[in-house]
């Protein structure tokens, strides 16, 4: 068993390698992308249209392998680890899938790439944990002892799904664990230590160590089912209480990043709270506003440590009043002479824009964001009662689950407040 694991560990170390190896691949994507855009602008004539729209094909068609490539690296290094897992618990392999039960067996560890790929093949409807649970769903009497734990492959869809509802919850650093987790942070960043080739490393150096502890809040949300849709296919109960859920969830998450007050309001702990004075400021709204803007990503971007991407998230009506200007060039005339702002994809200096509608009006939060970490509790669970509406033939249904977050890195994240002209 031994050599099995050690086997399994060496897989897992080369698919690893594999998919860190794709982060060069998507820069380079990332860079033909923006070069793209920039041709699009410029082409003139229908000879350079056409060159650029075999390129955008070109592109298009990349992208897709690209992401095809990353889902099966990552679907692999799953079922490995899972695989690995099993072998160093002790736990026997488990035989069939008709065999699993909730969050055991194969199923375990399934990420939102392989949810998607069993929805596009029919074959999540058809898995018996999907089955057992919808039919256990419907048969909820009670919320008092009738709580039911949602398998993990639908808990995977409604993650997934969580990301057409919220702008942040995607961009910060997620995990998934069991019970109240400590985390342990490195906080140096201080530059190493040249030495003798036979010398020791100065113990100074080891880093700095902080303790960065996470509880698990719970969020619900009560909705209401038609009897009916009870009594119809599973496929459009899973569509109706999954999106339910998702939403839900996702929309009390957004508020809770961006300005959740920790444990005194049983919930995570928010971005804005957190920031030190120094990465504070106002900013005139005149005619340099965009300019001095700017300048104020050097609070974040100091060159003292690598930062991920910086993204700017605005409300809004605040992209729309004070900074979509900038986007627009006119002439004497009023006549548009340079780029209309791209709406779709809205940005600022080559700065992604996210809107988020918890921000205060006048105000931009700058920030990497996967300085943030937001810890999800593996198990969601669901229960229902009858007689809340019980004269209309509606059943209430309450789904719940337990999240907990902070931003690990305070300083990397910059709030500006626009403030009118004197």
């Amino acid at each position: 068993m031994a050599l099995k694991q050690i086997m399994l560990a060496k897989k897992i170390q080369q698919r690893k390698a594999a998919l860190e190896a794709l982060t060069a691949e998507e820069t380079t994507l990332k860079t033909r992308s923006a070069e793209v855009e920039q041709a699009i602008e410029e082409a003139q004539t229908e000879e350079e249209t056409a060159a650029v729209e075999e390129e955008v094909n070109k592109l298009d068609t990349d992208k897709a392998a690209f992401d095809e490539k990353k889902s099966k690296l990552e679907g692999e290094i799953t079922q490995l680890e899972t695989e690995l897992e099993e072998l160093n618990s002790k736990e026997p392999p488990k035989q069939t899938r008709s065999n699993t039960r909730s969050q055991e067996g194969a199923e375990e560890g399934m990420n939102k790439y392989q949810v998607r790929e069993l929805l596009k093949t029919g074959e999540y409807y058809k898995r018996e944990e999907v089955r057992e649970f919808y039919e256990k769903f419907k048969n909820l009497r009670a919320v008092s002892g009738g709580e039911l734990t949602i398998p993990e492959v639908i808990v995977n869809r409604i993650m997934d799904i969580m990301g057409d509802f919220t702008t942040l919850y995607p961009l910060v650093d997620r995990i998934q664990v069991k019970g109240t987790t400590r985390i342990l942070i490195d906080t140096d960043t201080t530059a190493a230590s040249w030495i003798e080739m036979p010398g020791a490393i100065p113990t100074g150096d080891v880093g700095t160590i902080g303790e960065v502890d996470f509880d698990g809040w719970k969020v619900g949300k009560v909705t209401f089912v038609d009897n009916y849709l009870l009594q119809d296919s599973i496929i459009n109960l899973d569509t109706y209480v999954t999106k339910k859920i998702a939403r839900a969830i996702a929309l009390a998450l957004d508020l809770a990043i961006v300005k959740g007050t920790g444990a005194a309001g049983k919930q995570p702990v928010g971005i804005i709270p957190q920031i030190p004075a120094g990465n504070k400021a106002d900013v005139v709204a005149d005619e340099k506003l965009l300019i001095n803007l700017v300048k104020k990503i050097g609070l974040i971007d100091t060159g003292l440590d690598a930062v991920g991407e910086i993204v700017a998230v605005v409300k809004r009506s605040t992209y729309y009043n004070r900074l979509v200007e900038f986007s627009i060039n006119v002439d004497s005339s009023g006549n548009v002479v340079g780029k209309l702002p791209n709406l779709r994809n809205p940005d600022l200096v080559g700065l992604r824009v996210v809107f988020n509608n918890n921000l205060d009006e006048d105000t931009v939060l700058f920030g990497d964001f996967s300085k943030y970490t937001l810890v999800e509790r593996e198990s969601i669970t669901i229960d229902s009662s009858k007689e809340v509406k019980f004269v209309e033939d509606q059943t209430a249904f309450r789904g719940k689950g337990r999240f907990d977050g902070k931003p690990v890195k305070p300083e990397a994240f910059a709030l500006l407040t626009i403030t009118p002209q004197a």
